[in-house]
């Protein structure tokens, strides 16, 4: 599988700010982003409509058993933000297949 990530995303964390807002919950400083290898495949959107549309982008992201996936907030996919939906996946490796992180990621819009 190792051969397959070809593309890179960010794994992108915020940590928590020296400051607070009025309900005394911390406002996160400046998000930080660590590159990983990766290969992903996009989800089908959907559309919701209550009052508005929203769109809901996702991908099916491929990740080395080394990324540090617990502790990002969110993966950065060409340019734009995702958030990870459930718990990834861990498939081991064999002798012919390398190990690796299976997560589903999305991005609703509207």
């Amino acid at each position: 599988m190792g051969h397959l990530m070809t593309e890179t995303v960010a794994l992108r964390s915020w940590a928590a700010g020296d400051t607070y807002d009025d309900f005394g919950n911390p406002i996160p400083g400046a998000p930080s982003d660590v590159a990983s290898v990766a290969w992903y495949e996009p989800l089908t959107s959907r559309e919701a409509s209550d009052r508005q549309i929203q769109q809901t982008y996702g991908f099916v992201v491929y990740l080395p058993l080394t990324a540090d996936l617990d502790g990002a907030d969110a993966v950065v996919i060409e340019g734009d933000e995702y958030e990870v939906v459930g718990e990834p996946q861990r498939q081991p490796g064999g002798f012919i297949v390398e190990g690796y992180l299976r997560a589903i990621v999305e991005r609703v819009t509207g």
